[in-house]
């Protein structure tokens, strides 16, 4: 989790969820959508913005969705 909130429900939102948002609606964004608030927002299913989550971390085309390993 990171201490960004959900502009609409104030739920924590996960990195995924900023990148993914900064993605799809602006990538200078300083408020953000949690995935189910995107999805309604989008009217898409959830389980699609996940999917495209996936794509996005095993294709490595945006550098938004890079994951860091932890040394140690």
């Amino acid at each position: 989790m990171t201490r960004h909130k959900c502009r609409n429900c104030g739920m924590g939102l996960s990195g995924d969820e900023i990148a993914l948002y900064k993605k799809m609606v602006f990538r200078e964004a300083e408020e953000f959508l949690c995935l189910d608030c995107m999805a309604g927002h989008f009217s898409v299913a959830r389980s699609r913005l996940e999917e495209l989550i996936a794509y996005f971390h095993r294709t490595g085309i945006c550098s938004l969705f890079v994951k860091y390993e932890e040394n140690g």
